[in-house]
């Protein structure tokens, strides 16, 4: 991103351009409450000598130094082949994190290591791994639309290990209209996205599992594929509102049938029968049905 590298510094505070940049530093360093460091005003002054490592550390910051671009290697924080040709020390920002903070520092980590999602996400791995409620909808399009952001070209990883938005009793615990949001952000982003089904996709998983890139769909030998049809909460009131409801169901599972129909390749009239009762599928089966291009072996 030329546009980005050659932006300006006006977003750093004036104290810190030019100039001001040491003497802006040290401010800040004093102003910090003692007990941040657990150190005695004496103790304090002891290090503000002009000799010590906090003051000759300060006269090697620019201004490009202190902005988080520069903890990025090759102008991204997202992993690539080239970035282990310089040794460990060119290693992304979330690995050099979980090192010991993003290039160290008077040999303190800089700030705590990443947690296991951003690790993941540095790898460009998303991991759909519970029911398909708002929380995860929210989590997993924010992170395919910045993996799109920060490289088009590069595929997305969506490992699935989902029961859909029901539960073994059949009681809705997530909501259809998040796995179309899913569907509809996968469609959307320029990367193309490969599915893995590394355990279980049942219901709009499965559905999730379909619409992957052709060719790049794979299921795990031991997982397992169920499709169900959409249902909606059960509910009570007038019956204008179970009119509303009844219309909201039939629009969910047209549009559930729409996507297996667009992802296995299969006539939607077959799709639509094949759901009015759980059909689960083993991996070879699931194959077969077009829900997924290959079943990943010990090999690959």
């Amino acid at each position: 991103f030329p546009a980005i590298a050659s932006a300006s510094m006006d977003h750093i505070p004036k104290r810190f351009h030019e100039d001001n940049l040491q003497d802006g530093l040290m401010d800040n360093f004093k102003n910090v409450p003692q007990s941040l460091y657990g150190l005695t005003p004496a103790q304090m002054d002891m290090f503000l000598v002009d000799d010590n490592p906090f003051t000759k550390k300060s006269k090697e910051l620019t201004e490009e130094s202190i902005t988080s671009k520069a903890h990025y290697r090759d102008g991204s924080g997202v992993w690539s082949p080239a970035s282990f040709q310089g040794g460990a020390s060119r290693l992304s920002m979330s690995v050099n994190m979980y090192r010991g903070g993003g290039g160290g520092g008077l040999m303190r980590p800089k700030s705590a290591p990443p947690d296991l999602p951003s690790l993941l996400l540095d790898a460009r791995i998303v991991y759909l791994g519970m029911a398909i409620v708002p929380a995860v909808t929210e989590l997993i399009v924010a992170e395919m639309l910045f993996l799109d952001f920060d490289n088009p070209s590069k595929p997305i990883y969506l490992y699935i290990n989902c029961s859909g938005t029901q539960n073994e009793k059949k009681e809705s615990v997530g909501f259809e209209t998040e796995a179309y949001a899913i569907a509809d952000t996968m469609s959307y982003v320029k990367s193309k996205v490969y599915t893995v089904n590394c355990g279980m996709a049942f219901g709009q998983a499965a559905m999730l599992l379909s619409v992957g890139e052709k060719g790049f769909r794979a299921v795990q030998p031991s997982s397992s594929t169920k499709l169900y049809a959409p249902k909606v909460n059960q509910s009570s009131g007038s019956a204008i509102d179970m009119f509303i409801k009844a219309k909201e169901l039939d629009s969910n599972t047209k549009y559930y049938i729409d996507l297996l129909a667009k992802g296995t390749g299969k006539p939607e009239e077959e799709i639509a029968k094949d759901i009015q009762r759980p059909k689960y599928f083993k991996a070879k089966e699931a194959v077969e049905y077009g829900l997924a291009d290959k079943v990943i072996e010990e090999p690959d």
